[in-house]
């Protein structure tokens, strides 16, 4: 059955069809209204009803993958910062009801790692999905229980811990791609390309490797925090930055056993297969 997936961040709106072997159909990718008299609701409202009839669909299955807090049996937004204005009490049962069978909506990190689980073979009993980019996000799944949710639909904060009131900086604000740019611009760097930076330090630029160095070892403190708490058996490093696949780990890793105890152990690391579609397959993953 084909299912249509939509993920909804404050820069871009994607839409897709998914078919049966997880491919993207009539892949779609605005950027995201300004949100005045619900415009990002009225934008999906829109492309779903253009979907079923450009493909004839008759049962309809969408899946949702959103920025800010979901209440997921409501399929409410419970709470979102002001970066999408008015987007706080969206609910997309009310509106989106006429046109669809199933409808489930995530947190995009949720999404996101419910797309990575499903592409890999192995069925990991337990998961945390770091997400590093602008800011810093979380999600944690459990077999038995499924994905963790709190009273307030906002656990896995895992950004908003490791304050450190020298620097007055939370943990995103030190160990995200944004927080490494920052650090490049602080520093006078020629430029705030990721990509390049990384390729300048693969070709052996002793200073580029010493900035990312010195950003990695920010990430590896929050990832110690991450097994501390939560124990899983992998956790898995998205955002943009993940590209750049082992490269990355071999800056992480060694820095982490520094941050926990001596011999205590840590989960597999590694870096999200999916990428920039991993929310997409992922809000359609359990329909």
């Amino acid at each position: 059955m084909k299912k249509i997936a939509f993920d909804i961040g404050g820069t871009y709106i994607k839409s897709a069809i998914i078919d049966e072997h997880r491919q993207l159909q009539d892949y779609d990718k605005v950027r995201t209204p300004v949100n005045e008299n619900n415009a990002i609701m009225n934008y999906v409202e829109a492309r779903l009803q253009r979907y079923i009839q450009e493909h004839q669909l008759q049962a309809v299955a969408v899946g949702i993958s959103t920025a800010g807090a979901v209440d997921r049996k409501a399929r409410t937004i419970a709470y979102a910062n002001p970066n999408i204005l008015n987007y706080t009490g969206t609910n997309f049962a009310d509106k989106l009801r006429a046109y669809v069978q199933e409808l489930v909506v995530y947190n995009d990190v949720d999404a996101a790692l419910l797309g990575e689980l499903d592409e890999r073979e192995a069925a990991y009993e337990s998961a945390f999905c770091l997400t590093l980019g602008t800011g810093i996000g979380g999600s944690y799944y459990q077999r038995n229980v499924g994905l963790l949710t709190g009273i307030r639909h906002r656990p896995n904060q895992i950004g908003y811990l490791l304050y450190d009131p020298e620097t007055k900086t939370q943990y995103e604000q030190r160990a995200s791609t944004e927080a490494l740019k920052q650090l490049l611009i602080r520093e006078n760097y020629p430029h705030q390309n990721i990509q390049q930076l990384f390729e300048e330090a693969e070709n052996g630029d002793a200073t580029a490797r010493r900035y990312i160095q010195q950003w990695a070892r920010e990430v590896a403190r929050g990832i110690a925090e991450i097994q501390i708490v939560y124990d899983p058996k992998v956790i898995i490093i998205g955002g943009g930055v993940s590209a750049q696949g082992d490269v990355l780990l071999r800056y992480i890793l060694p820095e982490l056993k520094q941050y926990l105890p001596e011999d205590y152990g840590h989960a597999k690391v590694e870096v999200a297969q999916l990428q920039n579609h991993a929310a997409l397959l992922g809000a359609v993953a359990e329909l």
